[in-house]
């Protein structure tokens, strides 16, 4: 019988979760150069078959009050022994302990059993998406980049967006999706990744990757050719030597970004997006009172009232220091 257990993962595991990317998707594993950052930058979750990692799983809370589960990773030796589905357990757990209301991931169109998996935890597809990506060039069309400002011509547009339509109104910004809603517009805005030319918007982020150079853009709003002949020279101006995209899985939308001299990437060719809403248990506030009005309880008439009549400078006369919170 096999039994495994699941901790957070810190750097002293860096060597021992190479190794299982190693062994569960090979040296090409885009995870390998940018681990140490996903380590100190987000929650990683580790399986261990006694003093061996079987499996990873990194957490990330995004702005819309959701979490992101991604780079899931199971040895081969241990896969379809319930894995990953514990780790994403142990994750929900942390997701609901924070409040969150939903926790979102992506798999492969082609890991049918990875598929299978999660849809039996309880995640259902909410969009699909295909990572596309062209070489930053100097010959591309250059265009004046404004941010934009959120206001209800700018909501307005969004909410007509054809891109975001077939999107499901979800949008990637640093290899995590969220919704488009009028809260996230308003915090994308306030970051200042939301930019906009002629009529076009797009959401702009920097790939995180060690070493690379590349510039995520997502159109959401305009005319997509546009964008396409548009994004390469856009990268170029922000020093990025290739741009990537996520594109709705869409025949004509595929269609064109090929013409456009884009190309699907090794990973993410038909990217299913997940998510489960969470259940999260209502709070119930608890009253508490303050040492004015426990002191208060204890008398009766003037002598209850003066202790929580306010003095002149907004306290009870018990003092400065009566009416705060008892613990």
């Amino acid at each position: 019988m096999i039994t495994w257990t699941v901790r957070r993962a810190s750097l002293h595991d860096q060597p021992a979760l190479e190794d299982l990317c190693r062994a569960a998707v090979g040296e090409d594993d885009y995870v390998l150069p940018i681990l140490r950052q996903l380590i100190l930058r987000y929650v990683t979750y580790v399986a261990l078959d006694a003093d061996r990692a079987v499996g990873m799983m990194i957490y990330h809370e995004v702005l819309d009050g959701s979490a992101w589960l991604s780079a899931a990773r199971t040895h081969p030796d241990f896969r379809r022994k319930g894995i990953a589905m514990g780790l994403v357990q142990a994750l929900e757990g942390l997701a609901r302990m924070k409040g969150l209301h939903a926790v979102r991931l992506w798999t492969s169109a082609s890991n049918a059993a990875g598929v299978a998996s999660f849809t039996k935890a309880g995640f259902r597809e909410v969009a699909r998406f295909t990572r596309m990506c062209a070489k930053a060039s100097n010959l591309a069309r250059k265009v004046p980049l404004r941010p934009l400002r959120f206001d209800e011509d700018l909501w307005a547009r969004l909410e007509s967006s054809e891109i975001l339509r077939k999107a499901n109104r979800f949008v990637s910004i640093d290899y995590e999706f969220l919704p488009i809603t009028r809260a996230t517009a308003h915090a994308l805005v306030n970051r200042g990744v939301l930019l906009g030319w002629r009529g076009n918007g797009l959401l702009v982020s920097e790939a995180f990757a060690e070493g690379e150079t590349a510039i995520d853009l997502e159109l959401l709003f305009g005319p997509l050719d546009d964008f396409l002949r548009a994004a390469p020279g856009i990268a170029k101006g922000r020093g990025g030597t290739h741009v990537e995209t996520f594109l709705p899985h869409d025949p004509s939308i595929l269609s064109a970004a090929r013409a456009a001299g884009f190309e699907p990437m090794s990973w993410g060719q038909e990217a299913i997006l997940c998510e489960k809403p969470l259940d999260v248990a209502r709070v119930v506030p608890r009253t508490r009172k303050t040492y004015a009005e426990m002191a208060a309880a204890k008398r009766t008439g003037y002598a209850a009232r003066s202790l929580l009549a306010p003095s002149g400078h907004g306290h009870g006369s018990m003092g400065p220091h009566e009416d705060r919170w008892n613990p």
